[in-house]
């Protein structure tokens, strides 16, 4: 009977520490499903929620939309700081490898708005989507601080956000306009009044395009305005609509599809001279070069070929006594240089080997010499072109 007692007590003591235990494992569980108090920037307007088992995920979370708000700040030269509509992310408690990214815009009981990002896995979830969502919801913050309402506010193309976004990456800037000036050397994009449409197909299906053209956008500052973007936004959130005339009008300063077309090319000719990156050479930078690589005979008023407009320059060795060639050569020489200029240090020795050639060519150098020179360029430009056309960026220095 004693025994049977003893075996009782032990079974009950093991009951209880059982229950002991799974009351303590309960109360861990519910304490760490209980939410935080928020950290915040420090400037109070980026707020930080999650649950106590997520509590160390809210830092780094924090940091990664400070700096894409720096991003974004640098690249559009807008401040961001909304204390009309500020952001809140909050981190979930999930751990299931769930990638979403959910975004809403949040109403208070007094009125009150803040626009809001929650992230069910941290561990899991897209960065890619997470900084557009930052981005998102900072430019709509933003343009509530400009006076936007939710009866004003006009939607912005979400290919120009995509574009605005991709162009904060500095990196990818130069390959993007490389890109897009490829396209359009061969007539592969449709009329500027197409491509800035709010639904733009050519946009949504080009990412580097969307980048480029936000650029347009972003990188133009008429006085007064920190650029045209600023322009667009607070016009969107006061109730302009978004239209291919009022980009042609904010942009090319005209209403008219062919104006605006015009303007569109003479923009993207001038991107083309534009040293996007200094120090690199890409394959797109090797293929304008190379355009250069031409004689006009029209300039010397020739008639030498009426189906070529441009000759090879090797074709300029039977005209080396014409003194209208010759001149022609100086400018020609000018052209090349300055199309290298802020590149790296291979272009810019290949360029150097053409310009030997067209000044030697303009100083009466005899043809041996001249067709020497050419070949020497032309083997350089050739190794050159080998290595940019496997992708190769070339970041030589000048002299090095």
């Amino acid at each position: 009977m004693l025994l049977e007692r003893e075996r009782r007590a032990s079974r009950w003591h093991v009951w209880a520490c059982a229950v002991a235990v799974g009351l303590a494992v309960t109360a861990a569980f519910a304490r760490d499903a209980l939410p935080l108090a928020p950290i915040y920037s420090k400037d109070g307007n980026l707020a930080i929620y999650a649950p106590a088992a997520k509590m160390g995920y809210r830092v780094p979370v924090l940091t990664f939309a400070a700096r894409t708000r720096e991003e974004l700040e640098r690249t559009s030269r807008l401040k961001f700081g909304a204390q009309k509509c500020p952001l809140e992310i909050a981190i979930g408690d999930k751990s299931d490898g769930d990638t979403r990214v959910l975004t809403a815009r949040l109403r208070d009981s007094d009125g009150g708005i803040r626009e809001r990002i929650e992230l069910p896995d941290p561990e899991a979830a897209d960065l890619v989507l997470f900084r557009r969502a930052v981005c998102v919801a900072l430019l709509r913050s933003w343009m509530v601080e400009a006076g936007g309402t939710d009866e004003t506010m006009k939607d912005v193309p979400m290919w120009l956000i995509d574009g605005v976004v991709r162009h904060m990456d500095y990196e990818s800037r130069q390959s993007d306009l490389d890109r897009v000036l490829l396209l359009w050397s061969r007539a592969c994009l449709p009329p500027a009044a197409e491509l800035f449409a709010a639904e733009s197909s050519a946009a949504k299906r080009e990412p580097s395009l969307a980048a480029v053209l936000a650029g347009w956008f972003l990188e133009k500052r008429p006085r007064g305005q920190s650029n045209l973007f600023e322009a667009l936004l607070r016009g969107a959130a006061t109730g302009t609509p978004w239209t291919s005339s009022r980009a042609s009008s904010l942009l090319a300063g005209v209403d008219d599809p062919v104006a605006f077309d015009q303007a569109f090319d003479l923009w993207l000719l001038s991107e083309g001279r534009q040293v996007v990156r200094p120090g690199i050479t890409t394959d797109g930078i090797v293929r304008r070069f190379r355009a250069h690589l031409q004689f006009f005979p029209s300039d010397c008023g020739k008639a030498m070929n009426p189906k070529r407009a441009t000759l090879p320059l090797r074709e300029m060795l039977p005209l080396a006594s014409d003194p209208d060639v010759k001149k022609n050569a100086v400018d020609l020489a000018m052209r090349v240089k300055m199309s290298a200029l802020g590149h790296d240090g291979t272009l810019i020795a290949v360029s150097e080997g053409y310009v030997r050639f067209l000044n030697g060519f303009a100083h009466g150098a005899n043809l041996e010499e001249l067709s020497r020179m050419l070949t020497d360029a032309e083997t350089m430009r050739g190794e050159l072109e080998k290595k940019t056309a496997r992708g190769e960026v070339l970041r030589q220095p000048a002299g090095g």
